[in-house]
């Protein structure tokens, strides 16, 4: 794509930009009458001949390049001779998307034969303003070089404490871009550390599911999804009960209830009672009876569950709703609502107020209201 920024590069220049130091005024001058390697080795010059002045007229040079090869090899001069600061600014002064994409990859790519282009996009992290910052992305996936990974995974691995950063979420792009599911891991160190320190927690999650995300018209990976769910459950374990309560209603939501409910222990410490939870279900036979009016008689059971599940309704459907209706002469509502405690309980004595709260809420609404207890319900 030779010719891709022969009309891209529009540089934010005035016209009364400062001169250059006299001394360098011979190698700085006609700089826009140079193309290709002409322009290239009269900006080597300026470089020999003050760092500083080749800094300053980085851009004047940069609007004689008239394709990504000449660019690439400008910018290359000057990070060698850190001159870096016109670099950094110089992506996001393209007019082309596409020539921004280009040029910050192949600058990227030259971190396998050039050490400095690694320190050089280490120092765009710390050195520009974050909409400045972002504009690099392609460069932080194309630099392959082990030191910079291990730097690109130190910072993913220490969030900053709060909930968006910019500059610190293209670095967590581009890892996940980099790495795919293998990113998983580091992804879970940062997702501990931004739950203790406020910072970007839910964030991480979504960067989690992009990880193992498939490409689109396909279908997950399985293996892939139990790397998610592995990396989850061992992250929640390590969090306190309101945050594995967020991740286990997310595994349950994707799907996953049985990997959520491995959670339990860490979202309800101490409440399994000989290794089963206890929680109260009810179902509702309502209906409007001749002579009675609105009337609800509701089923009630305990529900002992060996921590097999996240959600127990589904599995108390089939049992409840197969106990001997009580109303006659009645139109009932049907199905039956099922209802069951949205947590498991301390100890069965909880059951009682758990069920006068549902008793209140369908008197309230006009039913005339009876219990009927029926037999503990045993889950596997």
């Amino acid at each position: 794509m030779k010719q891709l920024l022969a009309s891209a590069v529009v540089f934010a220049l005035t016209l009364g930009a400062p001169a250059a130091h006299a001394k360098c005024e011979s190698v700085t001058k006609g700089a826009e009458t140079l193309a290709g390697d002409q322009l290239v080795s009269q900006y080597k010059k300026v470089v020999a001949c003050d760092p500083k002045v080749a800094n300053q007229v980085f851009p004047t040079f940069m609007r004689g390049a008239g394709d990504a090869d000449t660019l690439l090899a400008l910018a290359m001069v000057a990070i060698d001779a850190d001159i870096w600061n016109a670099v950094w600014e110089m992506v996001g002064k393209l007019s082309s998307y596409e020539a921004r994409d280009e040029v910050a990859e192949r600058i990227g790519m030259a971190c396998e034969y050039n050490p400095k282009v690694v320190g050089f996009l280490e120092g765009a992290y710390f050195g520009l303003r974050d909409i400045d910052f972002t504009q690099w992305d392609d460069a932080l996936v194309a630099c392959q070089a082990s030191d910079f990974a291990a730097w690109l995974q130190q910072q993913v691995e220490n969030p900053p404490p709060k909930l968006y950063d910019d500059k610190w979420n293209a670095l967590a792009d581009a890892l996940v871009r980099r790495l795919g599911p293998d990113a998983l891991t580091v992804l879970a160190t940062s997702a501990v550390v931004a739950a203790g320190n406020g910072g970007p927690f839910e964030s991480i999650l979504m960067k989690m599911e992009t990880a193992v995300a498939p490409e689109l018209g396909e279908a997950m990976n399985p293996a892939d999804q139990a790397r998610l769910e592995e990396a989850l459950v061992g992250m929640a374990q390590q969090l306190g009960a309101e945050k594995a309560r967020a991740i286990a209603d997310r595994l349950a939501n994707a799907g996953s209830d049985s990997k959520a409910a491995e959670l339990l222990p860490t979202v309800y410490p101490g409440r399994a009672q000989g290794g089963v939870y206890w929680y109260g279900a009810i179902t509702v036979e309502a209906g409007d009876c001749e002579g009675d009016g609105k009337t609800a008689i509701m089923h009630t059971a305990l529900v002992g569950d060996p921590g097999a599940r996240w959600i127990i309704t589904t599995a108390v459907e089939g049992p409840l709703r197969s106990v001997k209706p009580k109303l006659s002469k009645c139109t009932v509502d049907a199905p039956w609502p099922v209802l069951t405690s949205p947590e498991p309980f301390s100890d069965k004595g909880e059951m009682d107020p758990w069920v006068a709260g549902l008793v209140n809420e369908w008197t309230a609404k006009g039913y005339a209201v009876k219990l009927k207890a029926e037999k503990e319900i045993r889950l596997p």
